[in-house]
């Protein structure tokens, strides 16, 4: 599927700028922008959940009880 956004040209400008900065080509910045918009788009789900949920301090508990090294990871889960 294709899809045409009519830009600035200083949108434009500033993409190809960026892109070239970055040592890639125009489509593949682009591609990488949706990529990451829709995974801070994402992240921000799991930040409602945080502020909303009512256990940050068993959370915290349990993070310090349980640190990165000794949690289960993966299939173990």
């Amino acid at each position: 599927m294709t899809v045409t956004i009519p830009l600035d040209p200083a949108v434009l400008a500033m993409a190809k700028g960026q892109a070239h900065a970055a040592g890639i080509s125009m489509p593949v910045w682009v591609a990488r922008s949706i990529r990451n918009s829709a995974i801070v788009e994402g992240a921000r789900r799991y930040q409602w959940f945080d502020r909303t949920a009512d256990d940050a301090e068993a959370m915290a508990a349990w993070d310090d009880q349980y640190r990165m090294g000794h949690r289960l990871a993966g299939a173990e889960w």
